[in-house]
């Protein structure tokens, strides 16, 4: 973290002698490197420490566990240190937003994103998407083998979903063949979003998608994360050509980057065509898509635009990145049904989005099915299949508990932020949807699109449901119990 704000430091430097320097850019790049300069002094004290305390070199997985909760909870503590010394944020707001950068969610608490942030500022808050979006703690693991037999269980952790196990037996290598794939993605997304900000005609009060525009955004739309350094988000540029770039993209990131691995490394497609997983995740696609824009034909009478803003919302939505082109809650009730169940679905696991995951959503179907077929013939046994293996009974278990910890959070939280602040039920509810899916927009809003009004228990409460969801509740909710302290 301390190299990546020196970079962003380094970059805004550059920007100083080569004369783009903006009012809000002034004494930014000094901001950043102080907070460089702190995070690097805690890293280098915290390692000084932990070379001088005797014992055990290994982590076990209760180790490990601890290890992920610390490492989450101070990059949002560390990251925000920025904002709180370059925008001049209180500690709460800082957490919050920098919690929401690494988990990927894209909730905010700028109202004015463009009248507030510096570039240099601008680019960390994008840079703390594209780290968490394929985990700090999977870049931990890759940089530092030598955790032992922790680093499997903090592989685990990291990589959501329930079938992100073991990609390969060398978590080293498979992590950092995934931070390659995370990577080359990402540089292929900066040079066609440059190359079509290129070949856009020059409107007033439009922006254009610069270099420094397609950075940003290819950053947090590889990461699923959604944060954009416009207000109006990818709507600011108006553009069809941008708008089915970023579309597809969003699409690309909210696959299984294991299947991905698993395409190079055999060298054909197959794998991914394979997947039950995949299959369904573009039967979704396709159904919502043709149904969001069925629905939306009142707003946008053009077959052309109707389809472009139908595939947008649906990709923004099902891979949890939150950008925005159009006012969604302007859609008809069956359109805006579709995008609160996509927010739900999210996209495959072990991709960067959030929400339930589509093969828990699978799965959690065909155990229903098994269950009603049971009642009928229940002497015969119903196995349970995904990708033509029986899927173990331990393992729906593990799903539907899942699913019954995250609703049991979405009603506590929605009750916890009405009686904090005051809130209307539906407000609150599309707050904790957001916050636990890592969504980013929350439907049903009063007033802004966005978290500055909240209260600052409220915020932390946001913040710490952010980390529950990205982590997927097991993680973190260990370490409350009594057993995980005693020897």
């Amino acid at each position: 973290m301390a190299l990546f704000m020196a970079l962003c430091a380094l970059i805004g430097f550059g920007f100083e002698l080569a004369g783009f320097v903006r009012p809000l850019d002034e004494g930014a790049s000094a901001v950043l490197l102080g907070s460089s300069a702190i995070t690097a002094l805690v890293a280098f004290g915290g390692w000084r420490f932990g070379r001088g305390v005797p014992g055990d070199r290994h982590m076990n997985r209760r180790d490990a566990t601890l290890a992920v909760a610390l490492i989450w909870f101070g990059a949002g503590i560390f990251g925000g240190l920025p904002f709180v010394m370059g925008a001049g944020l209180s500690p709460a707001d800082a957490f919050f937003e920098a919690v929401s950068g690494f988990t990927t969610t894209g909730a905010t608490i700028f109202g004015d994103i463009e009248g507030v942030l510096s570039r240099p500022l601008l680019l960390w808050r994008s840079i703390i998407q594209w780290l968490g979006g394929m985990g700090i703690v999977v870049l931990f693991v890759a940089v530092f083998p030598n955790v032992g037999v922790g680093g499997k269980h903090m592989f685990r952790s990291e990589v959501p979903g329930p079938t992100a196990e073991g990609l390969v037996p060398r978590i080293t290598e498979t992590s950092l063949a995934l931070w390659a794939i995370y990577t080359a993605i990402t540089v292929l997304q900066i040079a066609v979003l440059w190359v079509v900000g290129l070949l856009e005609p020059v409107r007033d009060g439009v922006p254009r998608m610069d270099l420094f525009q397609s950075v940003c955004h290819a950053l947090t739309t590889m990461s699923t994360g959604g944060f954009s350094p416009q207000n109006a988000s990818i709507g600011a540029f108006d553009s069809t050509a941008i708008d089915i770039v970023i579309s597809v993209f969003m699409l690309v990131a909210g696959v299984n980057f294991g299947l991905y691995y698993g395409a190079l490394a055999g060298r054909s497609f197959r794998v991914l065509l394979r997947a039950t997983e995949f299959k369904v995740y573009l039967l979704i696609i396709g159904v919502s898509v043709l149904l969001v824009m069925l629905g939306i034909l009142d707003k946008h009478p053009e077959p052309v635009q109707a389809f472009r803003y139908a595939l947008f919302n649906v990709a923004t939505f099902i891979t949890s990145t939150g950008y925005g082109n159009d006012d969604y809650m302007g859609y008809s009730p069956p359109a805006l049904t579709i995008i609160l169940l996509l927010m739900f679905i999210g996209a495959m696991s072990g991709s960067t989005a959030g929400g339930v995951k589509v093969s828990r959503v699978v799965l959690l179907a065909k155990s229903s099915w098994a269950q009603i077929r049971r009642t009928v013939r229940p002497s015969v046994v119903q196995v349970v299949r995904m990708d033509r293996k029986s899927v173990p009974a331990a393992l729906l278990g593990e799903v539907a508990i899942f699913f019954f910890v995250f609703m049991l959070f979405m009603g506590v939280g929605t009750l916890l932020v009405t009686y904090t602040d005051g809130v209307s039920p539906q407000t609150g509810f599309g707050a904790m949807l957001t916050s636990l899916s890592n969504m980013g927009p929350a439907p049903f809003y009063d007033g802004a699109d966005n978290f500055a009004a909240y209260s600052d228990v409220a915020k932390i409460w946001f913040s710490f449901a952010m980390i529950l969801g990205r982590l997927e509740f097991f993680t973190l909710l260990a370490l409350l119990l009594p057993d995980f302290w005693r020897r």
